[in-house]
């Protein structure tokens, strides 16, 4: 190990740490990645055995760089060697410093050192703000995920607020996962929605949660789910019933799960409605409290995926055009959306970012946007699958029963999937409701 340099700005993170209250402008470079997204990003290019940037206080690895340490002058290839596995970083975006000739912070530098230890060896994987005009964007990554929807970071826990201070997460930004492997075969840009992410990163937790149930059964934290319960419990009085009211008292997450138990019901009764809280708040994707069937979760996620890029085109529209025109635009470029990803598997982001591409005209009219769109993205038949996507689609006993270029398009979902390396248990279910969709709109 480097001998230590004692930095002014490790120096002024401690004296911060120590005060008795904090404004929110002070956390500055101390907002705490959220553990299901972490443990999401984990589970695609993990194992993460290093935490690059942090302390004991918020460190997600039991190896880590403090500030103290310095990361700049520490050899992560040669730490990651002992450890067998990838090292994660969540960096600091404060203006570059340096004490006595040496950098301890500032992105430009990160991401140099970032590449001279990928030529070292090894993985290395950020968490970083999806911020392309940026001098120091990562352009030089081997993979580049953007993440759909805004991300919200964890207070640290030594934050104290000062009286009229906020005491929740930020209001957060985009997101992007960069890699640095040169050793990568996968693609150089995709997206990933941060709903997959937390989906994924709460199936973890629940995996190493029921690892430790076995190995210490009178852990109380675990052994406590009757007092999970009663935490969730909800008074008769104050539980909404009409799909209105779920929506704007208790948010779209917990209507998309009383619509995927029971439909689309304009008016639930307590004991759907009360279903749909407790499994919305015990946990969508992996509930522990509360017994859902895999196509139901399916289901929920969908909507909730559907709504996240429904909210996301909406809020382009309305920082692009005037208001006047704003209803209009939304239903024409949603429909145009949804037609993008059935023919090419476009996710909102990828649409957007197109569209933007176009002169405004184009947007102005459905049959030159579909026109200017097809021009874009030429429909490339496939009849010629990988044996992996013909083992998961034998899996579908519904498949055959589709029409032929939805049969397609199921097929090319399984294949970029399988390519997203998604476990196929994953794979399944998901194909299993798109393929039970294109049956429902034949219908």
């Amino acid at each position: 190990m480097t001998d230590l340099i004692i930095s002014p700005y490790a120096l002024a993170l401690e004296e911060l740490k120590q005060q008795p209250t904090h404004k929110l402008k002070e956390v500055g470079d101390q907002w705490r990645s959220p553990d299901p997204l972490w443990w999401g990003i984990n589970s695609m290019f993990g194992p993460f055995v290093l935490d690059l940037f942090a302390d004991k206080d918020n460190t997600k690895c039991e190896a880590y760089f403090s500030a103290e340490d310095n990361a700049l002058i520490q050899n992560w290839s040669e730490k990651l060697s002992v450890l067998n596995g990838a090292a994660y970083a969540n960096p600091p975006y404060s203006r570059a410093s340096k004490y006595e000739d040496v950098y301890v912070t500032g992105m430009r530098h990160i991401m140099a050192h970032t590449m001279a230890m990928r030529e070292l060896g090894g993985r290395y994987v950020f968490l970083i703000k999806a911020a392309t005009g940026e001098v120091w964007w990562p352009e030089e990554a081997d993979h580049i995920a953007f993440i759909r929807g805004r991300i919200s970071f964890d207070l640290p826990t030594w934050y104290r607020p000062e009286e009229g201070q906020p005491t929740e997460s930020s209001a957060g930004f985009g997101a992007a996962i960069a890699v640095f492997d040169k050793n990568w075969h996968g693609t150089k840009f995709d997206y990933v929605s941060r709903n997959h992410l937390e989906a994924r990163g709460a199936a973890f937790m629940a995996q190493i949660e029921r690892a430790a149930r076995k190995i210490l059964p009178t852990v109380p934290a675990i052994d406590e789910l009757d007092s999970l319960v009663e935490e969730l419990e909800i008074e008769d009085s104050d539980v909404p019933l009409s799909k209105e009211s779920i929506i704007s008292e208790s948010g779209f997450k917990v209507w998309a799960c009383a619509a995927a138990a029971f439909g689309d019901l304009p008016a639930f009764t307590f004991t759907q409605s009360k279903f749909a809280h407790t499994w919305a708040a015990d946990s969508v994707t992996n509930p522990l409290i509360t017994a859902v069937p895999k196509e139901t979760i399916a289901k929920a996620v969908g909507m909730i995926e559907a709504q996240a890029d429904a909210d996301q085109l909406k809020e382009w529209v309305i920082s692009t055009f005037e208001p006047d025109n704003h209803a209009e635009y939304i239903e024409r470029l949603q429909r145009v959306a949804e037609e993008c990803w059935d023919e090419h598997q476009l996710a909102m982001p990828g649409f957007i970012h197109t569209i933007e591409q176009f002169e405004r005209a184009v947007l102005s009219n459905i049959r030159v946007l579909r026109a200017t769109i097809r021009n874009a993205f030429p429909i490339q038949t496939n009849d010629v699958w990988p044996a992996e996507v013909k083992l998961i689609a034998d899996q579908i006993p519904t498949l055959h029963t589709i029409e032929e270029g939805h049969h397609r398009k199921v097929l090319q979902h399984i294949n970029r999937m399988l390519l997203e390396r998604h476990p196929s248990s994953e794979i399944i279910t998901a194909a299993k409701s798109l393929t039970i969709s294109f049956g429902e709109h034949a219908q």
